[in-house]
This record gives C-alpha cells, sequence and structure tokens, in this order.
C-alpha cells in the first residue's frame, strides 16, 4: 500500500473521517426546542381577580421555557369584554412582562373583562395565547 498503510488502516482513518464529518449534521438535525409559554398572569397582584379598583390595572405574567437564557423581545396583550377586543397592543418591542398598564377605552363597573397575553423569545420564536 502506498505511504505504507494498511488497508485496514485506511478504513479505520476512513471511519474516523465520516464520524468527525457526521457531528455538524448531528447537530443540524437536533430537535428544535418548543416555543416559550406564558404562565401566571395577575391583575393589580391578583389572580383572576372578581374586582379591581384601578382605571388602568396593571397586567403581569412570567415565560417560561424548557430552556435556559431564553428571554421576551416582545409582547402582545388582548383585552376582551363580551367576546369583543376592547384593546389589543399590537406587538410591543419589549422585555417588560410587569405592571404593563391597560391603555385601553375606560372599562366600566360591574363588567366582566378578559385578558391575554402572547410573547416573543430573543430569536423571534411566539408562544401560544395565555389561558
Amino acid at each position: 500500500m502506498r505511504n505504507g498503510l494498511s488497508r485496514a488502516r485506511l478504513a479505520a482513518r476512513f471511519a474516523s473521517a465520516v464520524l468527525i464529518a457526521g457531528v455538524p449534521a448531528a447537530v443540524a438535525s437536533t430537535p428544535k426546542a418548543a416555543p416559550p409559554t406564558v404562565a401566571g398572569l395577575r391583575c393589580e397582584y391578583k389572580v383572576d381577580p372578581l374586582g379591581i379598583d384601578a382605571a388602568q390595572p396593571r397586567l403581569s405574567w412570567q415565560l417560561q421555557s424548557a430552556e435556559r437564557g431564553v428571554v421576551q423581545s416582545a409582547y402582545q396583550v388582548q383585552v376582551t369584554r363580551d367576546g369583543k377586543t376592547l384593546w389589543d397592543t399590537g406587538r410591543v418591542a419589549s422585555d417588560r412582562s410587569v405592571h404593563v398598564p391597560y391603555g385601553g377605552p375606560a372599562l366600566e363597573s360591574s363588567r366582566r373583562y378578559t385578558w391575554r397575553v402572547r410573547v416573543w423569545d430573543g430569536t423571534g420564536r411566539a408562544s401560544a395565547w395565555s389561558a
């Protein structure tokens, strides 16, 4: 054989080269992590409050992810009454998730309102809407 290498040694070197060359492909085919989720919704520090004594209640939530180091890069909040959207922030580029003030039309006393939020992480992945 050339350079004094036997067929067995050539085969071993070829196998090693294939394994090394295959590493990036294996990393690239790693399944993508699930997008972040939103939990811990609070309105004026309360979970599902029956009444709020604030004209512009402050909304808060928590970002959750199975990955480490995930940060929020944007959010969208919607407030509804009787199935109609009263306020939609649209996508807001912000890492803020605590005490986001309600900015829609005046809220009426003795009315039931619901709200939901979704967030985007630093890579642009969007969460599902909160429950």
